[in-house]
């Protein structure tokens, strides 16, 4: 990969995540690399092609760490606290997460990149249900309702707090992360 491809997909991220998918244009990234628009477009002659490949380099990346993960011989415990600390990082960086910025503009994407986006969120959902039945199952974590649900509570949770606690200065983000994982113990 070209290293200005790989500059052009890192600042899309960041326009999407700090700005949303809407809200910046090749002109934003261009401007910034000091490049004309169509050396951005030779890359990606369109911003749907731009977006499915920030959110294909999403899924590598999070396929890598959980490949490096079980590498390493995590438990459950540490790939959800892993998990965790990109959210947390997230909100050190004051960004939102990809789901949570490309989700509110879901209908204006096109269906390839609809498709990708779901594709990562059944990744990461399908993942924290295995680590949270797993972990269950060996009784490293308590909860009652379904794995699946569970999973969907935390992701959920993770996300919406991480936007809210851009417009909210009072949400303590480090606590609900905290909270996330102590409500899971035993």
């Amino acid at each position: 990969m070209s290293a200005t491809r790989e500059r052009v997909i890192e600042l899309g991220e960041n326009l999407i995540r700090t700005r949303g998918y809407n809200a910046f244009s090749y002109q934003d990234i261009s401007s910034e690399l000091g490049i004309k628009n169509a050396a951005i477009h030779y890359y990606f002659p369109t911003k749907a092609n731009l977006g499915t490949s920030i959110i294909k380099t999403n899924i590598q990346r999070f396929e890598e760490m959980v490949d490096n993960m079980h590498s390493r011989g995590f438990d459950e415990i540490q790939q959800l606290n892993t998990f965790i600390k990109i959210y947390k990082k997230s909100h050190r960086e004051q960004k939102v997460c990809l789901v949570g910025a490309l989700s509110p503009a879901f209908d204006t994407l096109n269906e390839v990149t609809q498709k990708e986006l779901r594709k990562m969120i059944d990744l990461i959902l399908q993942w924290l249900t295995n680590i949270l039945n797993s972990g269950k199952q060996k009784g490293l974590f308590v909860f009652s309702e379904l794995p699946e649900n569970r999973a969907a509570i935390i992701f959920s949770s993770l996300v919406a707090s991480l936007q809210l606690s851009k417009v909210v200065s009072t949400i303590d983000y480090k606590n609900i992360c905290l909270s996330i994982e102590e409500d899971l113990k035993v």
